[in-house]
């Protein structure tokens, strides 16, 4: 098992952009159709219920009248219903999207359709996506759990609130480090799975065995750069719009929405457009460093 270049990996995602500007519209392209738009598709179904149900409990509890509970239970049915479209959605759309800039750091030599596939490769890599996603959700629940127990009976027993937050913000902070070393450690199962055409999950917990400071600054490096540029970004979105719609209109919009669906879906659709295109980036910054960084530390070759 090999070692890893820091400084190696952090640049591996600003290389691709530069190598592959073409293939990042594609990927931002596929993102927007299988990730976005069945997302603002859920999200236009779902608002005008949710409206509705806002206007209705405000205007109980303005009378005295409580809304009745089958109504709330009717709308989060609603909800959950449509909540695997967008569950779905989001694994294929990643899945596709990550698989591609995995193989485009792996096999560069394999650049047909923008490095685009629909293969096994995908389907294990969304394979390990669900089961990584399942696990990190039973182990926040895992230790949030006896964290809001510890607090609840300390909050009790302590009338100096500052106090408790001393207590309390430990415990908290050793958490979070718990959470981030396990995703470090299996952080390597998606690049692994999707090079090796199999299920590879626990096998990272070896791969990464000693590495997990070095891959933590990665990700904080990167986190930093991404901060950055979403600083840059939200001043130019906010300029654009102050100079076409004026910020005074869009300070009033804030005060008293209107939720016109054919005068919001355009807005939706262009917000969509910049998650995708946000979202890309990052994507392609953290899977090319991972993909990078597993492909120098890994002892056996990866095979196209």
């Amino acid at each position: 098992m090999g070692d890893f270049s820091t400084g190696s990996a952090i640049g591996a995602g600003f290389r691709l952009l530069a190598r592959e500007p073409l293939a990042f519209l594609a990927w931002t392209l596929a993102y927007l159709l299988i990730g976005v738009l069945p997302q603002i598709g859920v999200f236009a179904l779902i608002l005008p219920e949710w409206l509705r149900l806002t206007q209705e409990i405000a205007s109980s509890a303005t009378v005295n009248s409580p809304l009745p509970p089958t109504e709330m239970f009717r709308a989060q049915a609603q909800m959950m219903q449509l909540q695997p479209i967008s569950w779905l959605a989001g694994i294929a759309s990643q899945a596709l999207v990550l698989s591609a800039i995995y193989r485009a750091v792996l096999f560069p030599e394999d650049r047909r359709f923008f490095y685009l596939r629909l293969s096994m490769r995908e389907v294990w890599l969304g394979l390990v996506m669900l089961v990584l996603f399942v696990m990190i959700g039973m182990l926040l629940f895992v230790i949030m759990l006896p964290l809001a127990v510890i607090g609840g009976i300390v909050s009790a027993f302590a009338h100096d609130a500052p106090a408790v937050g001393l207590l309390i913000v430990p415990v908290v902070l050793a958490a979070i480090a718990v959470v981030v070393w396990v995703l470090l450690r299996l952080s390597l199962a998606t690049p692994m799975s999707f090079a090796q055409r199999g299920f590879r999950l626990y096998e990272s917990w070896n791969l990464t065995r000693g590495h997990a400071a070095k891959m933590f600054l990665v990700a904080l490096a990167l986190a930093i750069v991404l901060w950055l540029i979403e600083i840059v970004v939200m001043g130019v979105v906010f300029a654009l719009i102050g100079g076409f719609a004026g910020l005074g209109h869009l300070a009033e919009w804030f005060q008293h929405p209107q939720f016109d669906m054919h005068r919001l879906m355009p807005w939706a659709i262009v917000g969509g457009g910049a998650l995708a295109l946000v979202s890309t980036v990052v994507f392609t910054l953290f899977a090319a460093a991972w993909g990078e960084i597993y492909r120098e530390i890994s002892a056996e070759p990866v095979v196209a």
